[in-house]
């Protein structure tokens, strides 16, 4: 299992915009308690699209220093990865 930043924005009422810095990903959770899920649910998509994904935190990627680019409040989440087809096989 891989572990990835994501960056939780706030938007308008209870959504978060999620995104992950050094990938063309993105997600959208409809309150903070989706947070984990969606941005998960948004690597398996783009594994299953053959897009790259970014640097894990095992593969050395530190988490973003300034946040003052980002609609705050905004955070840091950690995200447990495992691609669904890579779980289902270790099982």
């Amino acid at each position: 299992m891989r572990h990835y930043y994501a960056i939780a924005e706030r938007g308008n009422g209870p959504t978060w915009w999620i995104s992950f810095p050094g990938a063309s990903i993105y997600s959208a959770a409809d309150d903070a308690g989706e947070i984990v899920a969606q941005a998960t649910d948004a690597l398996d998509t783009a594994v299953d699209a053959g897009m790259t994904l970014p640097r894990s935190i095992e593969d050395g990627a530190k988490p973003p220093a300034d946040l003052s680019g980002f609609e705050q409040p905004a955070i840091v989440i950690v995200i447990p990865f495992e691609h669904a087809t890579e779980a289902k096989a270790a099982a």
